[in-house]
């Protein structure tokens, strides 16, 4: 599952080439309009799907020896009222003789999601020589090189988890679980090195997105389809794909609120771009998983309910602490530019004007007295008063080839206005 604020670009970016390609770029738009729309919809009834089956599962009552159905491959039952009806469920082992039509399969809402999540990755962040993934303040990596990194990524992480759990090693989820863990917070500081911390949250997002429709296609599917061909040809209902499957399914379950909060994460520039945006990441993914697993736990630990608010205290502490340590500033740096370095995050600046990259806003490196040429090919000198009125109202000067889409910032003080300025002087 993508990220979907991070596709900003298609509305912002994709407008502001509309001065070069208006007809190819105002398709671009409606198809970006189109792919986020389905895939946002799709990410809604997998997840959905997901919640409501393991709800379910967890609620199921195991029939007692004395009942009717103890004896007939009942596995469990489950009554629910909705729609101003009674919904009797029974999960059960099938024999031949007896598979039910039609029988629901549950699997396009999971490959609709990522096929157009890969689309919208493609148009929002590979186009353009990648300018909106790479950090150019970090490195010269070519764009080309950047997607190639970007798609390894994909698929480097899903034949790594894959081989995990494939080993002996599922039967021991205390090793396999913080190995796992550590794999992807590795991965995530080896893409640190090289995009920009939106696109890093991103590349995470995609890549568990990736291993969950991975594990639909690959094990929960073609397993089902294993017992159900075993059982039309005669044979009892082999159990072992089950479990099978249940074990991926149950790993998509828990991922599903981490790749839920990396799909926001655009919105959040201030953890993006952090100083410590990768041991950020690490807090926020485990505490959502921890979540869920509370939520799971709530029919036999009574406490669940407080153990949530005690992670979700901790885990905001946490990062209020890693948003507190001292960044690595280049020497020489002023304490007003530090304090507009931290403004500049705080006042979500940071989510468009991503360090080292041109595609959403205008690259800021170097850019105090550079040339900037606005609408209608006017230049102007970008001096002090220009960057504070740039700041302040930002709809009197656009610079070509971008849409006018920055808010204004007319509610900071002269204070907070210098330090911005001298941040920017600092680039």
């Amino acid at each position: 599952m993508m990220p979907w604020n991070a596709y900003n670009r298609v509305d912002i970016g994709i407008s502001s080439a509309l001065i070069q390609l208006p007809m190819e770029s105002e398709i671009a738009g409606w198809l970006g309009v189109i792919f986020r729309f389905v895939h946002v919809l799709a990410a809604i009834m997998w997840i959905g799907n997901s919640i409501l089956f393991t709800w379910m599962e967890l609620n199921l009552i195991t029939p007692k020896p004395d009942e009717e159905t103890s004896g007939n491959d009942v596995l469990g039952r489950l009554d629910m009222l909705h729609g101003g009806g009674v919904f009797h469920l029974e999960k059960r082992v099938l024999k031949p003789d007896m598979i039910p039509v039609p029988l629901h399969w549950f699997m396009w809402q999971s490959y609709t999601t990522w096929i157009t999540g890969i689309l919208l990755m493609a148009s929002a962040f590979y186009i353009h020589g990648a300018a909106a993934l790479v950090d150019a303040t970090k490195t010269s990596l070519s764009g080309w090189s950047a997607i190639g990194l970007s798609v390894g990524g994909m698929a480097g992480w899903w034949l790594i988890y894959d081989s995990l759990w494939k080993t002996r090693l599922k039967e021991y989820p205390r090793i396999a679980v913080p190995l796992t863990f550590g794999f992807i917070l590795l991965a995530a500081y080896l893409f640190n090195q090289y995009f920009n911390g939106r696109a890093v949250f991103l590349q995470v997002g995609v890549m568990m997105g990736t291993a969950m429709s991975a594990n639909v296609y690959f094990h929960i599917i073609r397993n089902q389809k294993k017992f159900m061909a075993s059982l039309a040809a005669g044979l009892p209902h082999d159990m072992k794909y089950g479990k099978q499957a249940k074990l991926r399914s149950m790993h998509n379950h828990y991922m599903t609120f981490p790749v839920l909060f990396m799909m926001l994460s655009g919105h959040f520039s201030q953890l993006t771009s952090a100083a410590q945006n990768i041991p950020i990441l690490g807090v926020l993914i485990l505490a959502l998983i921890f979540v869920k697993y509370l939520m799971n736990s709530r029919y036999y630990f009574k406490h669940w309910l407080a153990a949530i608010f005690a992670t979700v205290i901790l885990a905001t502490g946490s990062i209020a602490v890693l948003l507190a340590a001292p960044a690595k500033t280049p020497a020489g740096t002023s304490n007003e530019a530090e304090a507009g370095r931290k403004l500049f995050i705080s006042q979500g600046c940071a989510a468009c004007h991503q360090p080292g990259a041109a595609q959403i806003a205008p690259n800021l490196q170097g850019v105090f007295n550079s040339v900037q040429i606005l609408v209608g090919d006017t230049r102007v000198t970008a001096d002090e008063n220009y960057l504070r009125r740039s700041i302040k109202q930002p709809q009197l000067q656009i610079v070509k080839g971008y849409a006018a889409a920055m808010p204004a910032y007319g509610h900071l003080s002269d204070e907070q206005l210098d330090h911005l300025v001298a941040y920017l002087k600092s680039l």
